[in-house]
């Protein structure tokens, strides 16, 4: 045992040089390993650690099973359970190459990231590939790649994802999905996406889906504030539900714990609606502006502004004749039951417009 301790110790004596640096530059101190060999070549200093390696890079941290370390390439490899620790990001991995210079780290294999802050924000990253950019704080990562944040309460999946740690933004291409909220409560699938920390904003671009379950709306384009919950739709957004199906030249979503209450229809706004839940879409409206207000997910009124026209069809139950109503106006206003059946429709200002009964 002491003969094994001495080796070790003139094996370090050995390889002091390789952490005897300048001041300011990054020190390497070993803190453990079970077996340690040091080969010196020509041109290059390698250290060969095996068994529950444990050291440091200045303040970064490194855990794993096997190192090898290049002193004058300034190289760094290691296998087995890697774990590295950097101020609040953490890095595991099955490998990792870290070049000193250009201070850049490669993983693979069943990579996880995970950022803890003393905020208490947490959220992680999984990948099959990825490479750290410590200078820059940039991580990008590809091969199936999983994302959670828990601040948002928001899923994210994708085949390409580079998160800039530094500045607040990560990038997501190749058939990006995410959902906020719990799992599957609002959907988001589109191109890209972006995402911008500071102001909690997501812009989604190219085939944008949004499902909610209770409604779908697909356009070129969203920006979805996530303080606010408002979501902006452009590029010929369309919205479709059990109720209605509509079409605007811009939509404004309004929602509060992930739930809509309210829709802004914006500029040759056209909607064709049913007069309740899973009914025929045949009647319909057209107009510069419709706002819709929804309680408990049900729509419960909807106005119509602007140069509005409608067409109206009601047909005949026991209580009710059958009925054609077309018009003309500046105003329109829907109320709906609580299950979203139509109740009543008013118009008023400059109306022209006409009935028609069954003989």
């Amino acid at each position: 045992m002491v003969k094994k301790g001495f080796i070790y110790f003139l094996l370090l004596l050995l390889f002091l040089p390789l952490a005897a640096k300048k001041k300011g530059e990054e020190e390497f101190r070993l803190v453990h390993s079970d077996k340690l060999f040091m080969t010196k070549m020509e041109n290059e200093q390698v250290l060969e650690l095996n068994g529950n390696v444990h050291f440091f890079y200045g303040e970064v941290e490194f855990l794993c099973r096997n190192a090898l370390i290049l002193d004058k390439q300034k190289i760094a490899r290691l296998s087995g359970n890697v774990i590295v620790k950097n101020d609040s990001l953490t890095l595991e991995a099955d490998t990792l190459a870290y070049y000193r210079i250009p201070d850049l780290m490669n993983l693979g294999g069943r990579i996880t990231a995970t950022e803890r802050t003393k905020e208490g924000i947490y959220r992680w990253m999984k990948s099959n590939f990825a490479t750290y950019d410590k200078k820059n704080e940039v991580l990008t990562a590809w091969s199936r790649v999983r994302g959670f944040d828990y601040q948002e309460n928001a899923r994210v999946k994708c085949g390409y994802a580079q998160w800039d740690r530094g500045n607040g933004y990560a990038l997501m291409l190749d058939e990006p999905y995410l959902t906020s909220g719990i799992e599957d409560t609002l959907a988001v699938a589109a191109e890209k996406m972006e995402y911008f920390e500071s102001e909690r904003k997501l812009i989604a671009t190219f085939n944008v889906q949004v499902d909610r379950g209770e409604f779908q709306t697909t356009s070129d384009f969203l920006i979805y504030f996530l303080e606010e919950e408002k979501a902006i739709f452009t590029g010929e957004p369309k919205f479709v539900s059990d109720f209605a199906a509509a079409k605007a030249t811009e939509f404004h979503l309004y929602m509060k714990e992930r739930e809509l209450v309210k829709a802004e229809l914006i500029d040759s706004c056209h909607i064709d609606f049913a007069e309740e839940r899973l009914g025929e879409k045949k009647n319909k409206v057209d107009a510069d502006l419709i706002t819709l207000d929804f309680l408990n997910e049900q729509l419960r009124k909807f106005v119509a502004e602007g140069t509005v026209s409608y067409f109206y069809q009601q047909e005949e139950t026991e209580k009710k004749d059958f009925m054609i109503n077309s018009a003309t106006g500046l105003y329109l206003q829907a109320n709906f039951h609580e299950d979203s059946k139509l109740q009543n429709m008013q118009m008023r200002t400059n109306i022209n417009g006409k009935y028609v009964f069954k003989k």
